[in-house]
């Protein structure tokens, strides 16, 4: 299946703060923002994890094998 451990994702960066004397309005619209940021990084993490867990029960599937072969040139 996998053959190389997936590379890292890159995230979005956090939006620009408003200043503390901005608006409620320029606040209300930076929290949408920034909470789509932090879903959009959830979801790139998410993807990640998956892939690495692939790739892991690969290896260990590999391993097994590997070790089941070892065994059986002993006879």
């Amino acid at each position: 299946m996998a053959l190389t451990r997936p590379k890292k994702p890159k995230f979005k960066a956090m939006p620009k703060a408003p200043k503390m004397t901005a608006s409620d309005d320029a606040w209300k619209n930076y929290s949408k923002r920034a909470d789509a940021v932090i879903a959009e990084n959830r979801k790139r993490k998410a993807e990640y994890e998956k892939k690495v867990k692939a790739y892991e029960q690969s290896v260990k599937m590999r391993e097994s094998i590997k070790a089941k072969t070892r065994n059986a040139k002993t006879w």
